[in-house]
């Protein structure tokens, strides 16, 4: 947790989470390639590559395999297309091990030849003791029952669903991710609703509130409860007075855990920036059973060692590895604007241009999903 997906209504896009690899890549801090993979893979050279099967008529649902393609690179995923199952085993071929699943056009009056091209992908596959996956992604599967369960006959997968709606992408999105690289973790980001210093621009403000609006803001999104958040199994929010006033606003009769964690405050070091002793929080929040303060060191608000500004970098990056260590797998995590940036690569601090607007900055209450992979 932008894009521009093609003939979604904006209020309508399901925006696929994007991908946190290994410090959560869009979670956007790409891992060292080239180590030898066995069979000779070699990832530098043969990144994880998606078949994509098209007809010659037009791409499947009308969807944009350019932009397609620019989000499967976020996750260091290659997209190859080809018009003609001939055209794709010949890609097949050249591919080899680097290539992880299938996207097959599946036209009416050509069943046979999408049979055939999944038989004859079994046999190749099959001699090599390996299988990859194909997904049939056509408008006669969303309308045919019969042909959905002769591809499941084959013991392959059917979207039967258009992509092009609500949720759509972001499932077809996700069936490729998790078949290149897989899918460690899953989080809903959220920067907290707007606070004192971000109407009056006093940075000189200690650890200030929630202005009336924000907290309206907040009370919004508990209204609008995003999917990721009815389905998360912990939440995670920076100790300071404004996140803390969101999360119980936002999720706070979402009835899950919450973890205070100092590594996700701001960046900066001027006092709306500064959080608070443990005294004054328990002062604040002591009647609210949501919030458990046991976890946080003393000083954990003292802008030193870790908490400097310059290594903010260092200690988001922690805060992944703890996140990365929980049996959790689905998360809620509110913090702050700066933070947000440096941890997720987005606006100002290195905004990689994606295929929707990811590259804007989190505004107040803005909340995005995004993936932790390998």
């Amino acid at each position: 947790l932008k894009p521009k997906w093609p003939s979604v209504p904006p209020l309508h896009r399901s925006f696929p989470p994007r991908a946190l690899r290994s410090t959560w890549r869009v979670l956007h801090t790409r891992r060292a390639m080239g180590a030898a993979m066995p069979g000779g893979f070699n990832e530098k050279q043969d990144p994880p590559t998606v078949l994509w099967i098209r007809s010659a008529l037009g791409v499947q649902f009308g969807l944009d395999l350019e932009l397609i393609g620019k989000d499967l690179a976020c996750f260091g995923i290659r997209l190859v297309v080809t018009t003609d199952s001939g055209q794709a085993m010949r890609a097949v071929d050249a591919t080899g091990l680097s290539l992880r699943c299938v996207v097959q056009n599946w036209r009416r009056s050509k069943q046979d030849s999408g049979r055939r091209f999944i038989e004859e992908l079994q046999h190749r596959c099959g001699n090599g003791r390996r299988h990859v996956p194909v997904l049939v992604l056509a408008h006669a599967a969303v309308e045919s029952e019969a042909l959905r369960q002769q591809v499941a006959a084959l013991g392959e997968s059917v979207a039967d669903y258009d992509p092009r709606a609500a949720g759509g992408y972001s499932r077809l999105l996700r069936w490729l991710v998790q078949r290149c690289v897989g899918i460690e973790k899953e989080a809903l980001f959220v920067r907290h609703a707007e606070a004192e210093h971000n109407v009056t621009n006093d940075w000189n403000l200690r650890d200030p509130p929630l202005t009336a609006k924000g907290e309206s803001q907040a009370r919004s999104l508990a209204a609008a409860l995003p999917v990721e958040a009815a389905r998360a199994q912990l939440l995670v929010t920076s100790p300071l007075r404004r996140t803390l006033q969101t999360t119980l606003l936002a999720f706070g009769c979402a009835g899950l855990p919450v973890l205070c964690e100092g590594a996700l405050q701001e960046c900066g070091d001027a006092p709306c920036d500064t959080g608070s002793d443990i005294a004054t929080l328990r002062q604040w929040f002591g009647n609210v059973p949501l919030f458990s303060f046991e976890r946080l060191d003393e000083r954990w608000y003292v802008k030193e060692g870790p908490n400097e500004t310059r290594r903010c970098r260092e200690r988001l990056s922690r805060c992944t590895g703890l996140l990365r260590g929980r049996d959790e797998v689905r998360f809620v995590v509110v913090s702050h604007g700066n933070a947000l940036s440096e941890l997720l690569g987005v606006g100002r601090h290195g905004g990689r241009g994606l295929s929707y607007e990811n590259g804007k900055s989190f505004s107040n209450c803005d909340c995005r999903p995004f993936w932790l992979v390998p």
